[in-house]
């Protein structure tokens, strides 16, 4: 693939840019073939739970996918995950990589990632926003009023 580098390139435009994260990983296919790709890693602190996953192909259609911070980050070293996105650790030869799972409908995808870059750029992510201050940027009020979908807070002064 054309521009394919199996190694981890961060980049920051301005140093108080989130940083974003291009790897070259693999979708496995039947289980053993290794298909070379690109993907992003995007993180933005106003929505700090998320991790926006940009995967491409050569001359193809680029899906996103995205994932909790949390889930990809316990994945590297433990099972996360159920439903549409599992995340787990493997081993490739002496490469340590983890194993993404994203279910959709009736479609499903396997990638390989290396664990170390993706490690290393979460945890940047984390000294950004730390996992308790995650919340801090929630509008609850507008979060439950779209969950309940009840109607916003009304601008009239009539009873």
């Amino acid at each position: 693939m054309d521009g394919y580098r199996p190694d981890a390139q961060a980049r920051h435009d301005t140093p108080s840019d989130p940083p974003s994260l291009f790897l070259g990983i693999h979708r496995v296919l039947d289980g053993f073939v290794r298909h070379p790709m690109s993907a992003e890693f995007r993180f933005d602190p106003d929505f700090p739970l998320i991790v926006t996953l940009k995967l491409m192909v050569e001359q193809g259609a680029s899906v996103t996918w995205r994932i909790s911070r949390e889930l990809l980050h316990k994945g590297l070293h433990s099972v996360s995950g159920s439903g549409d996105v599992r995340v787990w650790p493997a081993r490739a030869g002496d490469r340590v990589t983890a194993w993404l799972l994203l279910d959709a409908r009736d479609m499903s995808a396997l990638f390989e990632l290396p664990v170390s870059p993706l490690e290393s750029w979460l945890e940047e992510t984390y000294r950004i926003t730390p996992p308790e201050a995650e919340m801090d940027a929630l509008d609850w009020d507008a979060f439950l009023m779209e969950v309940l979908d009840a109607p916003g807070p009304s601008t009239d002064s009539h009873l």
